[in-house]
């Protein structure tokens, strides 16, 4: 068993190995290491099926406008020190869609203020009930 290292300026004892004989988790020195070492790993994890939903979600909204669609994903780490040198890192992603394009419905106000889809003052060419009907599409598999 090779002794351990030490730090010359501190003294400090730099272990490689735990105690049942284990890899040590290394110092997270990038972005990566530090989001891989939240909760043990379990939030990375837990992440995955929420980025592979958003991603699902764009193509289906890039599909279905056949336009450049924007979204959002945002890692929030609170980073919060204790007095006695203890840090707790409390890890939120969220993730942002572009709003639905919603198409806009003209209208006007009666003469008793209440709101319509009849110009006032012209007569209509076609009844004013209609059928609707869109076909489903959908992009996600079964």
């Amino acid at each position: 068993m090779k002794p351990e290292a030490f730090d010359p300026e501190t003294g400090e004892i730099i272990e490689e190995r735990a105690a049942d004989g284990g890899r040590r988790y290394p110092a997270a020195t990038t972005m990566t290491d530090l989001v891989a070492m939240l909760n043990d790993g379990a939030f990375n994890q837990n992440c995955a099926d929420k980025l592979q939903s958003f991603s699902a979600d764009m193509e289906e909204r890039g599909v279905d406008t056949g336009k450049k669609v924007k979204g959002k994903i945002t890692l929030t780490i609170e980073v919060e020190r204790e007095h006695d040198g203890v840090y707790f890192f409390t890890p939120d992603l969220q993730f942002k869609l572009p709003p639905e394009k919603v198409s806009r419905t003209i209208g006007w106000v009666t003469e008793d203020n209440r709101f319509t889809p009849n110009k006032p003052g012209q007569g209509n060419l076609f009844g004013t009930i209609r059928e609707i009907t869109v076909d489903a599409r959908t992009v996600r598999g079964a």
